[in-house]
């Protein structure tokens, strides 16, 4: 990882390594939870059905699960070469914002009254706060996603 930063340092003079390490808290974050929820969502789909045992709903659940393993291989990209995969980091903060808003519309609207389905919002506004703010003070994202500093 040091080489790239290097490289990527070179790059951008707003890259900061002071503010890498919340970005690298933040990813490890990513990927534990990541692992947590994907490894229960992908192999105990079956167990995790809520009150409805079709085959449909489980494979969501398991789409879900594999969904999380995609954002803990994006939070490994961003790791290796945070400057070069600030679009992966937008990604990833999309995806959490996006469960974030979908749990509190279906969390009310199918009546679900668990703690755990509360935590989830929680924890994935969380995630993709605490992303979009590690970045930006690392100097990786930029905003409108995509564009390029004075300094590339």
């Amino acid at each position: 990882m040091d080489s790239s930063l290097r490289t990527d340092e070179a790059r951008s003079g707003a890259f900061s390594r002071s503010n890498l390490g919340f970005l690298q808290i933040m990813l490890g974050l990513q990927i534990a939870l990541g692992l947590l929820w994907g490894v229960s969502m992908l192999f105990f789909a079956r167990q995790i059905v809520l009150s409805s045992d079709s085959d449909e709903h489980i494979e969501k659940i398991a789409m879900e699960g594999a969904a999380h393993f995609a954002l803990v291989f994006g939070a490994i990209l961003v790791w290796r070469a945070p400057r070069r995969d600030g679009d992966v980091l937008w990604m990833m903060i999309f995806l959490n914002a996006l469960w974030t808003l979908t749990d509190l519309v279906y969390i009310p609207v199918l009546g679900l009254d668990a703690l755990d389905f509360y935590v989830k919002v929680v924890v994935n506004a969380a995630l993709a706060i605490g992303l979009a703010v590690a970045g930006r003070r690392a100097g990786i994202l930029q905003w409108p996603p995509g564009a390029r500093s004075a300094a590339e």
